[in-house]
């Protein structure tokens, strides 16, 4: 997940910064990757997920896990990762990682801390997106396990218990042969 500026209608996204307040390639957490704040979702289960979060948004405020019923969620739940905030360790945990995910990258990383799984950029990465509040789209190709054949795309969506301090994020992934 990289934070190349591609923000294109940044600042039409309910909460998202204006495109010159978007974090730059300098705080890209992966080289391989590219992070839109512009939400151009092209798989229609991230955007049905995307749409779903929107929803949830009442008067602007975040929504919060609670908000969201799995029933509702079940073609994409094999692709939902959940990240709590560790506020004693200032970084994030996975607390639910989906089989899909898991059969793709080959290990399940639920429980871990990110920076348990990569390196310190991105749970800077994570940092920005809590403090910004903002959602974000990210597309690259899979680099791990020799599958650069695969492309993936996938959305990370802030989430607040009080509604104002983002503590989670809901996301999912969704992988697809390039042409």
């Amino acid at each position: 997940m990289a934070m190349n500026d591609t923000s294109k209608g940044a600042d039409t996204v309910p909460g998202a910064l204006p495109a010159e307040d978007t974090p730059s390639l300098v705080h890209s957490p992966r080289d391989d990757a590219i992070a839109d704040y512009g939400m151009d979702i092209q798989s229609p289960m991230l955007m049905r997920l995307y749409e779903l979060w929107r929803s949830r948004r009442v008067g602007g405020k975040l929504p919060a896990r609670g908000d969201f019923d799995p029933v509702e969620m079940k073609e994409c739940l094999g692709n939902i990762f959940i990240l709590e905030y560790v506020p004693e360790l200032d970084n994030f945990r996975y607390t639910l990682i989906g089989t899909k995910i898991v059969n793709w990258v080959g290990v399940d990383n639920t429980g871990k801390l990110v920076d348990e799984i990569f390196d310190d950029r991105m749970r800077q990465f994570y940092k920005g997106l809590q403090s910004r509040q903002v959602p974000v789209r990210t597309s690259g190709k899979v680099v791990w396990r020799g599958k650069d054949h695969v492309a993936y795309e996938l959305v990370t969506l802030p989430l607040s218990d009080d509604k104002q301090v983002v503590n989670r994020f809901i996301g999912a992934m969704d992988f697809h042969m390039k042409c």
